[in-house]
């Protein structure tokens, strides 16, 4: 009677399901983000190019949740935001106004791969737990749409030049990549 039966390390079927939910769904986003670039290249040659950095950025994020490898997450995140950013610069678009989805979509991304990968541990949630946190992630990530686009009407508001409206721009673009970077380290720092 005091041994062991087995099956102490077999997580729950409900906590493979969930994970393998949430895996999905963030595969699912970043390859939205994948996609846009792609759809709005121009050139053949950019979308052959495109098309493999996406893979690679994809294949990452994969490897990441199914090896359960949380610090490759923010390095798929960096490639796919790399490479959207390269299209904004290969076709010099000023401000696109598909830039705050984007930082709502790359956040996204992030929240949902971490929670994947914390559903490996096995321990299971309260009841209702996974509902309530599934509404403050899309919570922050309508909020990190909405402050996205506050920046971008900023800038566009203020685009009469010069070096402070230069800068003010790039830390208007940079500032939901260094949001879901210093999420996806914090969050990389939890489950460790």
């Amino acid at each position: 009677r005091g041994r062991t039966r087995g099956g102490e390390d077999i997580p729950a079927p409900r906590t493979a399901y969930a994970r393998l939910g949430l895996g999905t769904a963030a595969v699912a986003v970043a390859t939205g983000i994948a996609a846009l670039p792609l759809a709005r290249a121009e050139d053949d040659a950019a979308v052959e190019i495109g098309f493999r950095v996406a893979a690679v950025a994809l294949l990452i994020l994969v490897a990441a949740l199914a090896l359960d490898l949380a610090q490759l997450v923010p390095v798929s995140l960096l490639v796919l935001g790399g490479m959207y950013g390269a299209q904004l610069a290969i076709d010099d678009v000023p401000l696109d106004p598909a830039t705050p989805l984007v930082a709502a979509a790359l956040f996204l991304t992030a929240e949902l791969a971490y929670w994947s990968l914390e559903e490996r541990t096995g321990a299971g949630p309260e009841p209702g737990e996974r509902l309530r946190r599934l509404a403050v992630v899309i919570g922050f990530a309508l909020g990190t749409l909405l402050v996205a686009t506050m920046l971008l009407a900023l800038v566009d508001g203020v685009r009469t030049g010069g070096l402070a409206i230069d800068l003010l721009g790039a830390a208007a673009a940079a500032a939901p990549l260094v949001a879901v970077a210093l999420f996806a380290r914090q969050q990389s720092r939890r489950a460790s």
